[in-house]
């Protein structure tokens, strides 16, 4: 399956798509909280029809992680 990238983490955070910048984090973020973060994966899971182990989720802290991470799994985001 195939989604759009910056639509997919706007809209789980509840930003504008030009927010959604590689160096953008929790802390640049507000909205970005601990409970949107695990949403925001899971939705990108689903989206993307992958998966994501612990380490990851727990790592991944910054929009430009989480496109590196799907570009690792073979998803060109």
């Amino acid at each position: 399956m195939s989604a759009d990238f910056e639509a997919v983490v706007a809209g789980v955070l509840e930003v504008a798509p030009a927010e959604v910048t590689d160096d953008a984090t929790q802390d640049t973020l507000p909205s970005w909280t601990s409970m949107r973060h695990i949403q925001l994966v899971v939705t990108l899971e689903e989206a993307f029809g992958l998966a994501f182990d612990y380490g990851e989720i727990r790592d991944t802290r910054s929009v430009g992680a989480l496109r590196g991470l799907l570009r690792a799994k073979g998803v060109l985001v």
